[in-house]
This record gives C-alpha cells, structure tokens and sequence, in this order.
C-alpha cells in the first residue's frame, strides 16, 4: 500500500494510499511508484512482504507490509480475505488517507472496499486479467462465477474506474463498471530511465554480434501472448534474412514447449531464451534489438511495447486489443492478423530488408510516446482522477 501527497486545486494535500500485492523488487512495471513519488514527497507502500524491501525505494516512499500473505488461491481463502480487510480497516483509520488507488479489482479490490465505510473514495485501475477474458484459453478471472461476483462488487462500489486502453472500456463495462466512472489513463514511461550498460554484458553472454538482425519479444511466456507463433514466423524470416535471431525475455509455462519447438524446426542455435531481465540488462536488449514483436491474442495497454517504441524501435503488434491505439500501421510498425504467421514473417523480412523504413518507424514511434506517453503527463492524468474523485466525495457530504 502507498500513500501519496500533493496539492491539489484546493491548496490542500492529498493523501493517497496504493494496494500492492507484490514485493517492491518483484514489481517489473514501478510506473505506479513513479506516479506517486511524482505527485507527492511522501509516498506508504503496503503489500504482503513480512519485513522491510532490500530493495532501495524512491525517495520518501515507506513500504507497510501489513497483509497477511495468502497460501490458497484468493478466491477460494474467504477467511485470509476478511483477515485483510479487517487489517486494512485498521490502517485505513489511523493513516486516514483521501484516496485508495487499488491496481486490479481482485483480490486488492476486496480489501479496498473497508475505505468505503470511513468514505474515502476508491480508485480501481484494472490492467487486463480483472475485466479482460479469452474463454478459449481460459485467461480471466471473470471466467470463475465467484471471480465475476466479486469483480462486479468492487467496481460497482468504486468510485472512479480507470483503465489502461480505450479498448478495456467495452469489457469494463461487460465486467459491471458504469460507463460515467470509466476513465482512460495509459501506461506511461520516464524516458530518463533508459540507461544501458556500458559493458553490454547480456549481448556478450549470448554471442549477439554487430552483424546480427535482432528480433526481440520481451514478457511472459504464456499462451495468449502466442510466442509460437513469432517462432513459427522466424523459420520464414531466416530463409531472407540468414543473419538474424529471435531472443525471447521472459518466463512462463510455455518455455519448455518454446524450447521444444524451436528444437523441432532446427531453430535451436537461432533462438535465445535469456530468462527473466531486469534493469541495464534489459534496455541493452532493447536498444540492440532491430526490431520488437509482441503477437498477442489480448492486452490491456503493454509496457514492453512503449519500452520498445522509446527506444526507437518499429514493432510488429497483432491487429488487437490496445495495439491499433498504440502505433500507426505503416508508420511507426505494423500491425498483423492474429494467427497470420506469414504476416509476421513478412512484415518483418520487410524491416530488416530497408533500413531506412525501420529508422524512419523506430524514430515515429519514439515521437509518439515524447508527445503521448511521458510519464509526466501520465501523472497528471492520474492527479485529475484523483482530484475528481475528491470533489465526489465532499459534494457528498
């Protein structure tokens, strides 16, 4: 949980405090701390770590872990649930924020809605797996009745829901949201944190040379971001372009059938699994790869693909979901057809063939998140939300 100060349109500051279930160093996106640290100079983490993060935190930021860490699946763990709320209720008087901003409706959301009986308003963020569900690969939390209920309590109860694309508005509302509550904040990025590493480590361990077309996919390995298919596509790419490879970051159930496949297709030397990357490690790959791919089935807005564009890469986004809102096809990437592994393979054969396309795109999609995605003005954004969900409350009163 965080608390956030700033001043606000009625010279006043305001307290806002952040629902986290994660220890700070296991969070890859800390846009959220960002926004808060930018908001305010004091900023309260709570969250379900037992002792205090080794890791340094932003400058003013306290992390209170007073959640009871839950070993059963949340839907099934009512008495964990209740335990929470009675501890966040506790919290909630004695620190008497002016905001609770919970990120995804379940299971913070529950916990989150003590705030409701002391009116302090709620501002729920949903980021895809609360509202957004393909029943085909069984992703969603709404796919469980009791996940549904829950989900519609919660955001009936909000008082403010914000998602991260305009494409979430329509499932947010499917999910029980009212359309007036809805607000579109975007995922954003402190373009000063890019910093590679001087030594390029990471490009020295998997003999990535200078001559080397580099084709990147950075997130989970699971089914819905479709990493088969991107390696299905490279078997093509490599018939063209004979000096390229594929690294793929991340972890996820599909690793091993990745790494099977890859075998099968005779890909094995061509294809780099580098695991979890974080930090200097991470934008090496990022500013060294060529081109970035993310052929996903659904998103809700994804970091990895402003990571990429701020970086001044062209990207390759499947035609779903927030990737239209994102890009423009033609001028800053190209968006494919779900399942299109010959679109893949084209549209990145067509990049790695005229470097004068992929500068021009890399270039237009950094343009976009200087003018769009900065996360000065996301911050803002959220500062709005805020203010607003203040003045429902004192218009309540």
């Amino acid at each position: 949980m965080n608390f956030v100060s700033s001043d606000n349109a009625m010279n006043k500051k305001i307290k806002v405090c952040i629902i986290n279930f994660q220890r700070y160093e296991q969070i890859i996106n800390k846009s959220t701390y960002e926004h808060a640290a930018r908001i305010s100079n004091r900023v309260i983490v709570q969250n379900t770590c037992v002792g205090p993060s080794k890791t340094k935190i932003l400058s003013g930021m306290r992390i209170y872990p007073i959640f009871r860490r839950l070993y059963n699946k949340f839907l099934d763990n009512s008495i964990g649930q209740i335990l929470n709320f009675i501890l966040f209720y506790r919290f909630l008087r004695k620190k008497r924020p002016h905001i609770v901003h919970v990120h995804n409706a379940f299971p913070g959301g529950f916990i989150a809605l003590a705030a409701r009986l002391l009116n302090i308003p709620i501002i729920c963020t949903s980021h895809g797996m609360d509202i957004l569900m393909i029943r085909e690969i069984g992703y969603g939390l709404r796919l469980k009745k009791m996940g549904a209920i829950l989900v519609k309590l919660i955001l009936k109860f909000a008082t403010l829901h914000t998602v991260v694309s305009k494409s979430m508005i329509k499932p947010a509302i499917e999910a029980g949201s009212n359309r007036e509550k809805i607000r579109v904040v975007y995922n954003g990025i402190d373009l000063k944190s890019i910093i590679p590493s001087v030594e390029k480590e990471i490009l020295k361990q998997y003999k990535i040379r200078e001559e080397d077309f580099i084709i990147l996919f950075v997130g989970n390995l699971e089914p819905r971001k479709c990493p088969d298919d991107l390696i299905k596509s490279f078997q093509i790419v490599l018939k063209e372009i004979p000096n390229a490879k594929l690294i793929f970051t991340g972890k996820g159930k599909e690793e091993n059938h990745l790494k099977r496949l890859a075998s099968k297709l005779k890909l094995k030397e061509r294809v780099i699994f580098t695991g979890l990357v974080f930090g200097n490690r991470k934008w090496d790959l990022f500013t060294r790869c060529d081109v970035f791919v993310l052929p996903s089935i659904i998103e809700g807005h994804p970091n990895v693909v402003i990571e990429a564009m701020a970086c001044s890469k062209p990207v390759v986004l499947t035609n779903t979901g927030p990737h239209p809102e994102m890009i423009k096809d033609g001028e800053s990437g190209f968006l494919v057809p779900l399942h299109s592994i010959d679109a893949i393979a084209n549209a990145i054969i067509e990049l790695a063939l005229d470097e004068k396309k992929r500068e021009k795109m890399g270039k237009n999609a950094r343009k976009i998140v200087e003018r769009e995605l900065q996360i000065n003005k996301i911050t803002n954004d959220y500062l709005k939300v805020y203010r607003e969900a203040i003045i429902k409350r004192i218009r309540k009163k």
